[in-house]
């Protein structure tokens, strides 16, 4: 762990430091109803995938500042308004938007009353299958397939009407798609990793080196203030910690270690089960190895996170209104930091306990537009998505999915969204949503 420490403080100190050194957009403007051309209050301003936030006053004003990319969109949404989605390419340091709003119309069918939670499809077709998916503006991103995923794969831009705008190829073999702090949507593969840009409706891949993504961008959990949250965790080891790494001085700050406890004592153990040959070789490899200490080569010696009743550590962290998250599973707490990462409060939490009600799946999901964290659960097939009051730490309400054995399960927009295909069918695999 310290080695991992030591490697992502000398690679991320020099890109970051150079990217943050750069100046800053600043972006303001006002925000209008399309029709009545009055000024909307508490419109909701996002950096879309980054903890930057801005909301307008009473005169529909706001301002919102984020470091030079080439491509920015904010996301701009109210509840009583469609979400507007805005791409800043401009490279001035100062830009003022005039924005205005279309009120959300709700469709009542007079004949027919159908359950909110319906599930509407979002994207079907008797050609291709979807593998992943992932959110672009009001678009979506693809890996679909017609038989073969690992032969016949492309990527396809689909807009929200179920037009395909666009495709292309992928030179590997997909596995997914990961969005990455930085809200890049990224191509995972077998032995390969690509950078999708977007421009228009035109894919542009670019081949990132697998090392430098592993070490530099997928430890990072989010950013917030002038810190780049991220961890060491490694699924070999029981244990890890959040850090905070500074991009004005480059200080790295712990911010939390969580610990599996249950784990943490059989992994120990590891090492008292072995022969006195065998103690005596993982003494010698951890002198060597300066890193590890003589449990964690025992661990290794053994396999001992190879083992079916291996359970590795999840204690995910969420960035919401400024305020750090982390979800302790093994003390049975959420822990609240502040932007600084200062401790500000603890709330006990035992719903990943339950039993009665379910199976914990041992993920948390959160919309971005409110700050809602979600825990999935799985009942005979049925997913369960439990809302959890982050200042109480209880569930507050459950919400069922309405179809059997789902995949690829995401939220954005008070929306859950996912893949499903009817058991016993040639139905390619649909993209289905489901009002929360």
């Amino acid at each position: 762990m310290k080695l991992f420490i030591r490697i992502f403080i000398f690679i991320i100190t020099l890109p970051m430091a150079t990217l943050f050194a750069q100046e800053q957009v600043k972006v303001s403007g006002k925000i209008l109803d399309k029709t009545t051309q009055q000024a909307i209050e508490n419109v909701h301003i996002k950096v879309h995938h980054q903890n930057i936030i801005s909301r307008t006053n009473n005169k529909g004003e706001f301002e919102i500042r984020f470091q030079h990319q080439q491509f920015t969109t904010l996301v701009i949404s109210h509840t009583s308004y469609n979400t507007h989605y805005e791409v800043i390419t401009n490279n001035t340091d100062s830009i003022y938007l005039n924005i205005t709003l279309e009120q959300k119309v709700v469709a009542l069918n007079p004949v027919e009353i159908t359950s909110s939670s319906e599930p509407i499809p979002v994207f079907k077709s008797v050609e291709i299958n979807i593998l992943d998916y992932e959110f672009h503006q009001d678009k979506f991103v693809f890996i679909a397939y017609e038989k073969n995923p690992d032969k016949d794969s492309k990527l396809y831009l689909v807009d929200e009407n179920e037009e395909i705008l666009t495709s292309h190829f992928i030179p590997c073999t997909p596995k997914e798609l990961y969005t990455d702090y930085l809200g890049n949507i990224n191509l995972i593969c077998n032995d390969a990793i690509y950078r999708i840009e977007i421009i228009g409706y035109n894919f542009t891949l670019y081949k990132l080196p697998l090392e430098d993504f592993y070490q530099m961008i997928k430890p990072i959990v989010d950013s917030t203030g002038n810190s780049l949250i991220f961890s060491d965790f490694m699924r070999d080891f029981p244990k890890f910690k959040y850090y905070a790494y500074n991009t004005q001085d480059t200080s790295i700050s712990v911010i939390k270690e969580v610990v599996h406890h249950d784990m943490e004592w059989q992994y120990l153990y590891e090492y008292h089960d072995l022969n006195n040959a065998q103690r005596q070789f993982a003494k010698r490899m951890a002198k060597r190895y300066k890193d590890y200490d003589k449990h964690d080569i025992a661990a290794m010696m053994t396999g001992f996170s190879h083992n079916f009743l291996y359970d590795p550590v999840y204690a995910p962290l969420f960035v919401s209104n400024d305020t750090l998250l982390i979800f302790d599973h093994y003390d049975n707490f959420i822990w609240k930091y502040t932007q600084d990462t200062l401790l500000t409060d603890s709330i006990n939490i035992d719903y990943h306990q339950e039993k009665s009600n379910g199976k914990w799946k041992k993920q948390l999901l959160m919309d971005e537009l409110n700050g809602t964290v979600y825990a999935l659960f799985i009942k005979q097939g049925y997913y369960l998505l439990k809302h959890i009051n982050t200042n109480t730490g209880k569930v507050a309400d459950t919400f069922q999915l309405q179809h059997q054995f789902v995949s690829k399960i995401k939220i954005k927009d008070g929306f859950v969204y996912y893949t499903y295909k009817p058991q016993q069918t040639l139905q390619k695999k649909f993209l289905f949503k489901e009002k929360l």
